[in-house]
């Protein structure tokens, strides 16, 4: 018996070390940093440079989709693109609707700086929806209009009048 529990453990260490020894956690650096998919060749991984988007995959053309907030009330937490629609996702911690409203225009400034091609996101986007949630659950829907954003970014109307425009289109 004491002979199996031997050959038993013994074995047990030679699998081990035979694992041990195929691992790439131990392999020495080459300095050679290509790997698979990893070659900075200067195109992106579909043969194209640059920023060709088309927005069929659900990006949303002329928009950067992660839009990061600078408030600790409110956080857009996804964004999607569907036939001229936008639909960004608010999640807040605040049920306090006037501080909610004053988050609004948090939310408005940064949505209007998430934009890299007015031309291009103007041309392909008609509305956008914001819902905002609290826990799961919608508590408010909102339009905004593409146009408020490009005069925002313009300097043709104030953060504090974006804001307003967002508010007063709830639904």
């Amino acid at each position: 018996m004491e002979r199996r529990k031997i050959l038993l453990g013994s074995g047990a260490v030679l699998a081990t070390v035979l694992a041990g020894c195929s691992s790439s956690e131990t392999d020495e650096e080459t300095g050679d940093d290509s790997s698979f998919g990893d070659d900075d060749d200067g195109y992106d991984d579909d043969g194209y440079e640059g920023d060709d988007d088309d927005g069929d995959d659900g990006e949303v053309p002329g928009f950067d989709g992660d839009v990061e907030t600078d408030s600790d009330k409110v956080a857009v937490t996804d964004v999607t693109h569907d036939s001229g629609t936008v639909s960004v996702d608010v999640e807040t911690d605040t049920t306090d609707t006037d501080e909610l409203y004053k988050e609004l225009e948090v939310v408005g400034h940064d949505l209007a700086y998430a934009v890299t091609d007015p031309d291009r996101f103007k041309r392909d986007v008609e509305i956008i929806e914001l819902y905002i949630e609290h826990d799961g659950a919608h508590v408010l829907g909102l339009i905004v209009d593409v146009q408020w954003l490009l005069d925002y970014l313009e300097d043709e109307i104030s953060r504090k009048e974006l804001k307003d425009k967002i508010v007063d289109s709830k639904r």
